[in-house]
């Protein structure tokens, strides 16, 4: 968007009318969050770079909509230039009521912030996008008065604090009740834990299309449209050969349900067939669990699989076309050495989760000699294993950690948690030799469905797609929006904290209807 800002102004789109039509939108914004309270006066907080601008802009339409209206500049006025210069001038020759400095900032005894505690809205017009780290000097105190007014508040392209690029908070920062941005969403909007600062989300293009100017991006937003866009259309004459023979390998004596759970989710995500392979010590108890996959019984040691089960495995690959390997697994060395000649001879897909995660970690070459494709379904946990980092490292910078893991590994890698991210290579090729990568949010999904199995479900959905004709990276953005909102299916069913993962089955159905019937809705 920044680019975006400077190729549109070269253009010959002033950045006057551009924060015009900026302004404008938060104040119209503001109103409709005012609408129940015809006499509640408005705060706009300002910084003095161009997010002020845009809010002095907002207070000079909310005051001659008829609200009383007070300007707070967090910072010395002197410093403030260019378009929001202009428009500060505007504000005071308009004869607005604005206070410089950190003089409304002092005790609740300040009359500047008395007033402002009447104030039924807050404009938070302090940073934008080009603000990192942690804010500092009277931004740091704007922002901990505009949390300690407890008003509502209305916040100018970004929640101030949070980092337009990664959702990083790395101090202070601002909670909205509604975000108005401009042209598109930025990646800190979408991503955790700045996500969570928000509120309700307005994309405003205000007055320019900037779809007109080319510039280059990997990243993308995969909200429902591009979700009705990728399902697999299923021909009337059409059979379950045509729907994909997926293969699940894993299980142990301590976990025999994963495996079932990955196996129930690729049927419910449209595969033709589902043939789990587990431990003949489990086989009885999983092929109870369904009678709607075929079960292969492999053999086990000391509850696990064991190394001769690649023979028999050897004989399936040739039938199937896309493995799903890791739910259940466990950690034995048989067993992880049965992920590694499956990751060495397959000639198909292959989706790895949980403990196989572990073993590719342990051989990365294995992955990136493969050629066909491979989805690595990491949680952030088993990403910074991956990466040889920590947990808290990858949540620092999630869009960050997802493109590492794409590029070390050379595949798809879908980075699971609140707001999962799909990364891997350019649309044409499985694999990432030449560095390019494309990247996606997907967004939904609810803290119900932080428990265990969830992940299981998931690589289940993105191997039966896989199965179905999508590319990789398609099957497993378009896996994580069917996971997360078959999440939110439940939860509006039964609430957050009874969800388990068996029930998230049943809402894989719900939305992958739902999508096919907004679809031809759109025909």
């Amino acid at each position: 968007m920044r680019e975006l800002d400077r190729l549109a102004i070269a253009g010959g789109m002033p950045g006057c009318v551009l924060m015009e039509n900026a302004g404008r939108a938060v104040a119209h914004e503001a109103l409709e969050v005012l609408a129940g309270d015809r006499s509640g006066s408005v705060v706009v907080v300002c910084g003095t770079g161009n997010n002020g601008g845009d809010g002095f802009v907002a207070a000079r339409h909310l005051a001659l909509a008829g609200r009383r209206v007070m300007v707070a500049v967090a910072g010395d006025a002197d410093r403030i230039a260019g378009d929001a210069a202009v428009n500060f001038r505007l504000a005071c020759e308009m004869g607005l009521e604005i206070r410089t400095g950190s003089a409304w900032l002092g005790e609740y005894g300040c009359p500047h912030l008395q007033a402002a505690e009447r104030s039924a809205l807050v404009v938070d017009a302090l940073l934008g996008t080009g603000a990192h780290g942690e804010p500092r000097g009277a931004v740091a105190e704007a922002i901990a008065a505009i949390g300690r007014l407890g008003a509502k508040v209305v916040s100018v392209d970004m929640p101030s604090g949070v980092d337009a690029d990664t959702g990083h908070v790395a101090g202070a920062a601002v909670h909205a009740d509604v975000t108005v941005t401009f042209g598109y969403p930025k990646p800190g909007l979408l991503i955790y834990p700045g996500a969570g600062h928000v509120g309700r989300l307005v994309v405003d293009q205000i007055g320019f299309d900037w779809s007109r100017l080319a510039v280059s991006s990997d990243l993308e937003w995969f909200d429902e449209a591009c979700a009705r866009s990728a399902l697999p259309v299923r021909a009337a004459d059409a059979h379950k050969g045509r729907f994909g023979h997926v293969l699940v390998v894993g299980g142990c004596e301590s976990m025999p349900g994963a495996p079932a759970l990955t196996a129930r989710a690729a049927l419910r995500s449209g595969a033709g067939l589902v043939t789990v392979g587990v431990p003949r010590c489990v086989h009885a108890i999983v092929a109870s669990h369904q009678p709607d996959y075929m079960c292969l019984a492999l053999p086990d040691a000391q509850g696990c699989l064991s190394g001769a089960a690649a023979a028999a495995l050897k004989r399936e690959l040739g039938r199937v076309t896309v493995v799903c390997a890791g739910p259940g697994l466990s950690l034995a060395a048989e067993a992880q050495e049965a992920v590694r000649w499956i990751l060495a001879e397959a000639s198909v897909p292959v989706v790895a989760d949980a403990d196989a995660l572990a073993a590719v970690a342990a051989a990365p070459e294995l992955v990136n000699k493969r050629t066909a494709a491979t989805v690595l379904t990491p949680h952030p946990g088993e990403c910074a294993r991956l990466l040889g980092t920590s947990a808290e490292s990858v949540q620092r910078d999630r869009l960050a950690a997802a493109r590492e893991a794409a590029r070390t590994y050379g595949c798809v890698v879908v980075l699971k948690g609140a707001r999962t991210i799909v990364c891997g290579p350019l649309a044409g090729s499985e694999s990432n030799a030449d560095g390019g990568l494309r990247t996606a949010i997907v967004t939904g999904g609810n803290p119900g469905m932080a428990t265990g199995g969830s992940g299981d479900v998931l690589t289940g959905v993105i191997g039966a797609l896989i199965g179905q004709g999508l590319d990789a990276f398609t099957a497993a953005a378009l896996g994580a929006y069917i996971h997360a909102g078959a999440g939110d299916q439940v939860a509006s069913r039964w609430g957050q904290h009874g969800l388990m993962a068996s029930d998230l089955t049943d809402g894989i159905a719900a939305v992958m209807r739902s999508l096919t019937d907004g679809a031809k809705g759109e025909d």
